[in-house]
């Protein structure tokens, strides 16, 4: 066992190679003093609130005792020992020979570790005591996801996917709260203590791992870490190939079921292998898609070529196992954006508009004939009518989805921008309601806290979307969430503060960047400034908002005319009612095609909704 102490911040370089050889994250006991320009050994005189690790000597030298006190217990007690490492035919891996010279300096080290565990154990006495009534923590997890240490850092996709499904597999253990994906995955690429991941999160427990390519095909390691002290509850090391991801998933799931005592019962055991199909070939195809595919909504001046690349891989899975659900709902995405692209959007494709139209419908008519439950099957009927001509029937789908059990499970993704149009249609509170119950296992995601937010704008209280967007947003973590308190701010008239902020963010870090900065220069008097600012708008990412701020209106109805021929509901026409219904900046007469369907669906589109 390795108990790593640092007195000092690590180069990148160094931190890397020693990531490398044990196979994940470096997680130590720290003993450092930092501020700025200052990276020090701590001293037992450094004030607490001048450092800003904000860690204090005695504390970090009662958590070295405590943690050396539990690996003994562990090595005294074998059944919480680490699990040996096994190979693909899951025969033991004898461990690599070491020179005899090395273990001279292993002893020493040994030696001073636990001379420093023994001084700490009788320097502060009190706290080492308080161990041997341990409190016993609640059930609550989140998994990290896996670390892609591969030289050629290819093999991200596979270790995002067995993240996502181990998750998956442990969101079916009875007695065991797990954070969901979104939240964990807004960790990934972060280099945060553990304690703070888990202060983040509320969670008690953490699952890290990384994936490698080795000669026999990939190294997975996975640990199980409890968060108050970094103590390593179990870990291991499998040599597989990426065929094996179903077995793998399940095995360590279980090993992590099994570190925390909760029984497996044999359903749970059988949702555990469930992922949607049975051909592994199939799932691993997938997995390369939707690795490409996030990709490319991060990236989004070149989507569409990610999400065309991503379709290979979607149309692979479905031909190895046509049943599979997952590859059609994310391959109607690319259909999407290539309908809604905007005329300086620089991409081609051989395929009209037209085709693209029911290659879309088609990909949801697939997810509909697919779906496993007549509910989930209404879900997917609602983006059917959605992108139809004709929403007159779409209300009591509607409403029998949100009734449905499964309704804050359907919810939790939503492609195709459904939630805005139900927020128009009146179902706003059911709306944030599901959201506010996803969010209890899914705190840090972007899209169910920005739908609570909306409904509160689309209702014209953007006073209160105001206040819950920084009660929601305490450790700042998502960025994105100033576009809508920007929207907020300028709606209560507060231009000042809304062009601080504003200037204090990154164009490609906020929506509607160009369109929010034009609508702040019109009302400083600069017209002229905010034209040019939206003639270098790519025409991406723009409001209506804007557009109306620089061009005046009879611009922007012709704007939202060209937007209204498209074969579906522009996505900017949606959220330019969505974001202030009271105040559009177009004429419902200049959008013929939209104000039929919003009528149909039962919208007074001859007074304000």
């Amino acid at each position: 066992r390795i108990l790593p102490i640092k007195i000092h911040d690590l180069d990148a370089e160094d931190k890397a190679l020693i990531e490398n050889e044990i196979g994940g994250a470096l997680r130590a006991i720290e003993f450092i003093y930092k501020e700025a320009g200052v990276n020090r050994p701590l001293k037992s005189t450094d004030s607490k609130t001048d450092n800003q690790n904000k860690t204090d000597y005695r504390n970090q030298v009662n958590k070295v005792a405590n943690a050396i006190k539990e690996i003994i217990g562990a090595l005294k007690n074998p059944t919480i020992t680490q699990t040996p490492v096994t190979n693909t035919n899951n025969s033991q891996e004898k461990p690599s020979a070491k020179p005899e010279q090395n273990k001279k300096p292993i002893l020493a080290v040994v030696g001073l570790i636990f001379l420093l565990g023994i001084v700490g154990y009788f320097f502060y006495p009190t706290s080492t005591a308080s161990t041997k009534e341990e409190t016993i923590l609640d059930k609550s997890i989140a998994v990290l996801p896996f670390v892609d240490l591969s030289e050629q850092k290819d093999q991200g996709w596979f270790g995002d996917g067995l993240t996502e499904e181990i998750l998956n597999s442990l969101a079916h253990v009875k007695g065991l709260n797990v954070i969901s994906r979104t939240s964990s995955f807004a960790f990934k690429n972060k280099n945060l203590r553990i304690q703070t991941i888990a202060d983040s999160l509320g969670v008690n427990y953490v699952v890290e791992g990384s994936v490698r390519k080795s000669d026999t095909g990939l190294r997975i390691t996975a640990q199980l870490i409890r968060a108050k002290d970094g103590f390593h509850i179990w870990s291991n090391t499998y040599d597989r190939n990426s065929k094996d991801i179903f077995a793998l998933q399940q095995e360590i799931a279980g090993k992590i079921a099994e570190s925390l005592d909760i029984s497996l019962d044999p359903k749970a055991v059988e949702q555990m292998q469930w992922t949607g199909t049975t051909n592994p070939e199939a799932f691993v195809a997938f997995l390369k898609g939707q690795g490409i595919f996030a990709e490319g909504h991060v990236k989004m001046s070149e989507l569409l070529p990610y999400l065309k690349r991503a379709n290979l891989n979607f149309d692979d899975a479905i031909r190895l196992d046509p049943d599979f659900i997952n590859p059609y709902i994310y391959k109607g995405d690319f259909y999407f954006h290539y309908l809604t692209k905007n005329k300086k959007t620089v991409y081609s494709d051989t395929i009209t508009e037209v085709q693209a139209y029911q290659l879309m419908r088609e990909s949801i008519e697939n997810a509909i004939d697919k779906s496993k439950s007549e509910i989930a099957k209404d879900y997917y009927r609602l983006y059917s009518i959605m992108y139809s001509n004709d929403w007159s029937s779409i209300r009591p789908i509607i409403e029998r989805v949100l009734k449905s059990p499964e309704a804050v499970q359907l919810f939790n993704y939503q492609p195709y921008n459904l939630s805005a149009l139900l927020t128009i249609l009146g179902y706003g509170q059911q709306i944030a309601g599901n959201s506010r119950e996803i969010l209890k296992k899914d705190p840090l995601n972007f899209n169910r806290k920005r739908e609570i937010i909306e409904t509160m704008m689309f209702s014209g209280n953007y006073a209160s979307a105001l206040e819950s967007i920084d009660s929601m947003n305490t450790l700042h973590e998502d960025v994105r969430l100033n576009s809508d308190k920007l929207v907020c701010l300028y709606r209560l008239k507060k231009f000042d503060e809304a062009y601080s902020l504003l200037m204090q963010l990154d164009s490609g870090s906020v929506a509607y960047y160009n369109s929010m900065l034009a609508m702040l220069l019109v009302q400083r008097g600069n017209v002229k400034e905010a034209k040019q600012i939206m003639d270098r708008d790519s025409r991406v990412d723009y409001t209506l908002q804007g557009f109306e701020a620089a061009y005046g209106r009879e611009a922007t109805n012709r704007e939202a005319a060209r937007l209204d021929k498209k074969l579906v509901t522009h996505h900017i026409l949606l959220f330019s009612f969505l974001y202030s219904p009271k105040n559009l900046p177009f004429d419902l007469s200049a959008t013929p095609n939209f104000a039929r369907r919003l009528k149909q669906a039962g919208v007074n589109v001859n007074s304000n909704p």
